[in-house]
């Protein structure tokens, strides 16, 4: 945090000074059942997000940060930095310096390709939530296609529930100890690219990132019993991203090869979402998703059936839910989440999620094992300045 505000204080004040915004938000989760570890069944935190955002006919100045206090879980605060950039535009090409977020992927559950940013860990179960990333990005639009180049300074570990938290690993993260391959540790500078261009109904990306997985594998820690150590590996991965519009119906797909990270493997997502436009002859629209997965280093991976209710109302009303199916272990998951605006300066969103095990003795890899008491319903309620 400090660093950021730092680069904040060097930058001229005539681009600091833009609009103002930010969001507050205090939530709470209620956990159905006690942890494994004893863990308190209600979590409640809250968070706090400035924002200032400038943009001149050639400049783009943004400022981002995030601040979170959590009532049990100590490993669930958090001071980040997560965008203070700035974009020159020229003619032919962009130049972003300073910290910012990147999103690479198409599909609903599971971003393959999108490994520019780390996971903020401890802020929801999807891992949609990043942290940070401190990167010099030069982007080139031609009639090619849009090529953006990334140096990617220093790196990101990600952050876990502490011991009181939910939604954890049985056994303990031992952080502090964290194990590099490369000798740079977290100094090593990482290289990314991507492609990006539409022929009418396609788009298509194809992207390289070379540097520090974001993944970590984990080892059992040698200074602390029933503890785990993660490891940094330097990995390559190569990825697709497809998506095809045929009229109401969006045929999407992510697929990477990654090498480094143990063996080489393989992994996809894919699948399409189907919207019916004035559901049952009224405004809104129910979309259906079905998106499938596979992974090399799993036995076997589940597949999602889920459906999206837009109210297309002045609250932007919406319903997000979904099965998470593995067939082979006998694992179910639900998931739901649904959010809507209460008039100009407030939104109020609900998540659940519940965890079932039809068959304890299959023999097969569970998935969901870990997380088999955490059923919960999740509250937030957010305030924009």
């Amino acid at each position: 945090m400090l660093k950021g505000l730092l680069v904040m204080s060097i930058l001229p004040a005539q681009l600091v000074v833009g609009e103002m915004i930010g969001e507050l938000s205090f939530d709470n989760r209620y956990f159905f059942n006690v942890g494994l570890q004893e863990q308190e069944k209600n979590h409640s935190s809250f968070s706090f997000s400035p924002e200032i955002f400038k943009d001149d006919s050639n400049r783009i100045f943004h400022f981002k940060a995030k601040l979170r206090r959590d009532s049990e879980d100590s490993g669930r605060n958090l001071n980040d930095i997560q965008e203070l950039y700035l974009i020159n535009i020229f003619e032919d090409k962009e130049i972003k310096f300073g910290v910012s977020k990147e999103f690479w992927g198409v599909t609903e559950t599971s971003h393959r390709v999108d490994i520019v940013n780390q996971t903020d860990f401890t802020e929801g179960f999807d891992g949609e939530e990043k942290l940070g990333q401190p990167m010099i990005k030069i982007s080139f639009e031609r009639p090619w296609g849009l090529l953006d180049i990334y140096a990617l300074l220093g790196f990101r570990e990600r952050n876990f529930s502490g011991i009181k938290g939910r939604l954890r690993s049985p056994l303990s993260i031992n952080e502090k100890n964290s194990l590099y391959s490369s000798s740079s540790k977290n100094k090593r500078v990482d290289f990314a690219f991507r492609w990006s261009n539409y022929y009418d109904n396609l788009d298509i990306a194809i992207s390289h990132f070379s540097g520090t997985s974001r993944e970590p594998r984990f080892l059992p820690s040698p200074n602390k019993i029933n503890a785990l150590v993660p490891l940094y590996e330097v990995i390559d991965q190569t990825g697709l991203e497809i998506q095809y519009l045929l009229d109401s119906l969006v045929i999407k797909g992510e697929v990477i090869s990654r090498s480094g990270h143990g063996a080489r493997f393989t992994a996809a997502t894919y699948g399409f979402e189907y919207t019916q436009v004035g559901f049952l002859q009224t405004r809104m629209d129910l979309g259906w998703v079905v998106e499938f997965n596979h992974d090399d280093r799993l036995e076997s991976s589940p597949f999602v059936l889920g459906t999206r209710f837009s109210f297309n109302d002045i609250y932007d009303s919406q319903i997000l839910s979904g099965f998470i199916i593995n067939d082979r272990s006998k694992e179910l998951g639900f998931l739901l989440e649904a959010s809507r605006r209460i008039g100009e300066c407030c939104l109020l969103s609900l998540e659940g999620v519940y965890f079932d095990d039809t068959d304890e003795d299959n023999g097969k890899q569970k998935l969901f094992q870990a997380f088999m008491e955490d059923d919960f319903l999740r509250a937030e309620f957010i305030y924009y300045l």
